[in-house]
């Protein structure tokens, strides 16, 4: 740490330390008896020391040996006590960020409080020091806090007693050098002190008079009951040493069993001393009137003693409020002790050049001996800067209290803002944060101590403003404090944010940013209602307890993420314990082989038993076959990709297993690291390769399959077109007996069956036949334009009669004229097996629809029925050879399930589709799309 920097601040605190006297002194036996209290209650050293410009001094120890009491202030813990104005609490001086550059090995744990001085100066520190890291539990803490109030009351009863006598000191200095003799003695009148002009004045040396009665040095015989008339000026007549009588103005003082006698021959100096007093004095007579100011309550009030004014306007004359700065006093002390009352400590302030001063007054009633009153008079003292010292030193104790006792910054940094709220006595604080995103600053707590409604302006609702906007967003955007007179917008303000703040009677709003080095956090915002002008050791102390926040927000953020860095290490380490995986890190260089950072504890899936001792790597266990897929693997890796190697390796077991690893690098405090995965597929492997062998065995089949087909289609091609001959020539005679006149009537209707039978399996055979073909490209499709509306009326037609039988309704919405590419004799085919089975498949009564268009350059023919339909889950096998539907068999309607097969064949060899659904009202429809 550098050294101190010199300020009026520090100045102030070195004074203050010397002006203890503890520098100097060889012991202190009450804080030697506070410091072994302490080493006993925690076990551990104890000591108070002093940090000086450059030097430390330890006044006391205990429990700690031989300790050398004085040192470089830049060598001690207690100077951050000091610098920070706060308790600092260290658990292991090796790893605090500000300690462990200085850190003692025999001194690890620290915790130490501040010792302050009455003007809020933080003079050392009581602090405790252990040998070994410690967690210091809150009773410790409170116990050392305890113990650092009782030494700094220590402190201030030496600093009082010495300035006190200082004082002394003074005063006898002041009296040595007055024109009048002042006189002190013991209430029987023997002398205690003589001053030189009571020396001239009465002829006798203050080594002679010491120890006399002061009646017989000073008094005639005559004359010697001095009346006892105190705090009055009487005329009394004196003798010197030589016996001469002379008239003098006596003036007699009781304090603390010392009466103090003051001589003069008139009331000038008297009036001269009065005014040469830092205290303030103000009189007034019987009547009320204001008699007297001297120049000190005239440099207070601005103004001379006016004996005209009326009493109850006396406050307001001189503007004397109420300690709240707001009520002007009814009757001040004066006012007050006129009336009979002794008025002691009473506080009020004073509106003086823009500033408030704060006095503390003590009156009383001069009252003759028989009772008459005579006037009163009144002492006052200017407190301002003790007040306002003291007012801060109580903020910041009750700051440092939050921030010990807090367990989360945004607890810390709202309970900060409450407790500066309630000493500083302001109507309102607040606690802004900064967004995420750092786009809005957002209010997270508003604290009014008071009974005055401030709802208008203090709200419950949510609150946001943008940089520059109101009081927390021109913090944000200046990164500095703000000090702002509310009845005038400053010109790099967006806007007020809250106009109700004037409403409310705010005057004066104050905020401060919490920092993280140069970047906002967050703001302290107070509001008060006073006038109060800008107090740079106000501004001071805030930004001090916002410097506090900022570091205190830094280490909680760092403590939570080190805990919540903690949870997730846990929570890897127990999921990574759950899975068969292997999962690492390793640092590679150019020096040797990789490093193992971590392993995960299940290295057993991967290397088998790992000896003890070793941290194994899939270099050192790589097959040596694989040695060029892991210099791949490496090269990928260099690139800065992630990459994946599956390979060999040799387990300590000699097992050799294949594993998959999986991996990215990356550069962490310039060391080149590899995370990674591991997996053993050995079994993977093993399926794989048997899977292969079963595919390949797969293919084999299947390719004889697809030969045993083609051999059964060229062998059905072959007996279906053997078979078509014998079926013409059976039909040939079969119509040669139907036409002879001399076939009996018997045997022409067997006739007539055997050419019904004829015709079935010929149409079988045809349809057989051109599959066939079809499937082996033997029928050539001979596509042309052709008149497409002709053509389906026409396959309309010649079902008609077939239609007409069943009582069918067919519907003709085929479009007029159209053209359709397409082989005629081939599409009549196919839509004449569409026709035929819509008319079979349909109920008596029933409609056959049949529609034609062009959409789009593409030919659409659709036929329709409501017949009895197809179950939906056979619609994918629909056109597969030989297939019927299962409510066709059931109701008995023969056909051979070649017909929709074909139509397929046909509408696919002209570069169309076919597709069948439900109908909309029941049945079936079938759809053929073909190149217009």
């Amino acid at each position: 740490m550098s050294q101190s920097v010199k300020s009026p601040v520090e100045d102030l605190r070195l004074q203050t330390l010397r002006d203890t006297g503890l520098l100097d002194a060889v012991s202190v036996p009450s804080l030697d008896r506070l410091t072994a209290l302490a080493a006993r209650l925690l076990g551990a050293h104890a000591s108070v020391t002093l940090i000086g410009a450059d030097q430390r001094y330890v006044v006391s120890c205990s429990g700690a040996g031989d300790f050398p009491r004085t040192g470089n202030r830049a060598d001690t813990y207690c100077s951050f006590v000091v610098q920070d104005e706060a308790p600092v609490i260290v658990v292991d001086a090796r790893v605090d960020p500000r300690l462990r550059d200085i850190a003692d090995p025999g001194a690890l744990g620290y915790a130490g409080f501040p010792l302050r001085a009455p003007n809020g100066s933080v003079l050392g520190a009581l602090c405790a020091v252990d040998s070994e890291p410690r967690d210091w539990s809150a009773d410790d803490l409170a116990c050392l806090g305890d113990l650092a109030e009782i030494a700094a009351t220590e402190v201030t009863l030496r600093l009082t007693c010495a300035r006190e006598t200082a004082a002394n000191q003074r005063v006898e200095a002041v009296l040595r050098g007055t024109h009048d003799a002042f006189i002190t003695t013991d209430r029987s009148g023997r002398v205690l002190s003589w001053n030189a002009a009571a020396e001239r004045m009465f002829g006798h040396s203050a080594r002679d008079a010491a120890g006399r009665m002061l009646a017989e040095l000073i008094v005639p015989e005559q004359f010697r009951n001095l009346p006892c008339v105190r705090d009055q000026p009487i005329r009394v007549t004196l003798a010197g040493s030589t016996g001469q009588e002379f008239p003098a103005e006596m003036t007699l003082q009781d304090h603390d069993d010392v009466l103090y006698y003051a001589f003069a021959p008139d009331t000038a100096f008297l009036q001269a001393l009065l005014d040469s007093l830092d205290t303030g004095v103000a009189a007034c007579d019987s009547e009320g009137r204001l008699t007297f100011f001297n120049r000190s309550l005239r440099q207070m009030l601005g103004g001379d003693a006016d004996p005209t004014l009326p009493m109850d306007e006396w406050s307001q004359h001189y503007k004397v409020y109420k300690p709240d700065g707001r009520t002007v006093m009814d009757l001040g002390p004066l006012a007050r002790a006129q009336a009979g009352e002794v008025v002691r400590g009473e506080q009020v302030l004073v509106w003086r050049d823009d500033e408030w001063r704060r006095l503390v007054s003590n009156a009383r009633p001069i009252d003759a001996p028989d009772g008459r009153r005579l006037g009163a008079v009144a002492v006052t003292r200017d407190i301002t800067e003790a007040h306002r010292a003291e007012e801060l030193r109580r903020a910041r104790h009750a700051v440092a209290q939050v921030l010990s006792d807090a367990t989360n910054a945004r607890d810390a940094s709202i309970q900060a803002v409450a407790a500066i709220t309630d000493e500083l006595g302001w109507l309102c604080g607040e606690y802004w944060q900064v967004t995420d995103d750092r786009k809005r600053i957002v209010r997270h707590s508003s604290h009014a101590p008071g009974d005055r409604d401030l709802s208008a302006f203090t709200n419950e609702q949510p609150l946001d403003f943008v940089i520059g906007e109101g009081l927390p967003g021109l913090v944000w955007s200046r990164n500095g404090e703000v000090w702002w007179n509310t009845g005038i917008m400053p010109e790099d303000m967006v806007s007020y944010g809250r106009r109700e703040l004037q409403l409310v009677g705010i005057r004066v709003a104050v905020g401060v940013p919490v920092r993280s080095g140069r970047r906002v956090l967050g703001v302290l915002a107070f509001y008060t209602d006073a006038d109060l002008p800008y107090d740079s050791d106000t501004a001071g102390m805030l930004d001090a307890v916002g410097a506090h926040l900022g570091q205190f927000l830094e280490r909680r953020w760092a403590e939570d993420m080190s805990l919540a860095l903690a949870a997730a290490r846990r929570s890897f380490n127990r999921v990574v314990e759950q899975v068969n995986d292997y999962v690492w890190t390793v640092e590679v260089d150019n020096d040797g082989p990789p490093r193992l950072h971590y392993g995960s504890p299940n290295a057993y899936g991967v290397f088998g038993p790992v000896p003890d001792g070793v941290q194994p790597t899939l270099t050192d266990r790589l097959h040596p076959d694989d040695a060029e897929l892991l210099t791949a693997f490496q090269a990928e890796l260099l690139d800065g990709t992630q990459a994946e190697l599956e390979c060999r390796i040799i387990g300590y077991d000699g097992q050799t297993r294949w594993i998959w690893t999986r991996a990215m690098a990356r550069w962490e405090n310039d060391a080149f690291l590899v995370d990674g995965l591991s997996t053993d597929v050995t079994e993977r492997r093993e399926l794989a390769n048997k899977r292969e062998e079963l595919l390949e065995q797969e293919r084999l089949q299947v390719e004889q399959l697809r030969t045993l087909d083609r051999m059964k289609d060229e062998l059905a091609a072959m007996v279906i077109h053997e078979l078509r001959n014998p079926v013409g020539v059976i039909r040939a005679y079969t119509e040669e007996l139907i036409d002879s006149v001399s076939l009996a009537d018997a045997d022409r209707r067997h006739a007539g069956v055997i050419e019904r039978t004829t015709l079935h399996l010929q149409g079988l055979v045809d349809d057989l036949l051109d599959l066939a073909r079809l499937a082996a490209g033997h029928i050539s499709i001979d596509p042309r334009p052709i008149g497409g509306g002709r053509l389906v009326r026409d396959v309309i037609e010649n079902h008609t009669p077939s239609a007409a039988a069943k009582r069918l309704t067919v519907v003709d919405a085929v479009q007029p004229e159209f053209t359709v590419h397409a082989d005629g004799q081939r599409l009549r085919q196919a839509l004449d097996n569409l026709l035929s089975n819509a008319i079979k498949y349909t109920p008596d009564g029933g409609t056959v629809t049949v529609a034609a268009s062009v959409r789009d350059d593409e030919v659409v023919i659709e036929i329709s029925d409501n017949g009895i339909g197809i179950p939906a889950e056979q619609y994918p096998h629909l056109f597969s050879r030989f297939f019927r539907a299962s409510n066709a068999t059931r109701a008995g309607i023969k056909g051979t399930g070649l017909g929709l097969a074909v139509t397929k064949a046909i509408v696919e060899a002209h570069g169309g589709t076919i597709a069948a659904g439900p109908a909309p009202d029941g049945g079936t429809r079938f759809t053929i799309v073909l190149p217009a």
